[in-house]
């Protein structure tokens, strides 16, 4: 997925809201990078996830990177630092096979912050 298609799905929902669809998003290769915690995956699928989920981590830093990205500067900063971690760890447990722990738990903390208000309301 480049930035380019993340923008296009962005435009032809705008009547969705963005946060859901960067929620519904994480959650997709959170449930991926969780199977492939579980050695529920082929090696070849482990590794299609953890690299789906590297370029969505790269799509979210392109669009903060963007002059009309709204959201406040320190919170943008904040999130391309984590960015920036989760591809130096994509790396790292790539060339080790570390446990996929720290992407997991990054994706659940940011899906937690996304988390839809009819979601939020339900528990």
């Amino acid at each position: 997925m480049s930035y380019g298609a993340y923008k296009s799905v962005v435009a032809a929902n705008a009547t969705s809201d963005t946060r859901d669809l960067e929620y519904r998003l994480l959650a997709q290769v959170t449930g991926q990078l969780i199977d492939a915690q579980d050695g529920k995956l082929t090696l070849q699928e482990r590794l299609a996830a953890i690299l789906k989920n590297e370029k969505v981590w790269s799509v979210f830093l392109s669009d903060l990177n963007e002059p009309s990205n709204g959201l406040p500067k320190a919170l943008k900063v904040n999130l391309a630092g984590l960015a920036l971690f989760v591809i130096k760890e994509t790396n790292h447990v790539v060339d080790t096979d570390a446990p996929l722990d720290d992407l997991i738990m990054i994706n659940r903390q940011i899906m937690a912050g996304l988390k839809p208000q009819s979601l939020s309301m339900a528990g």
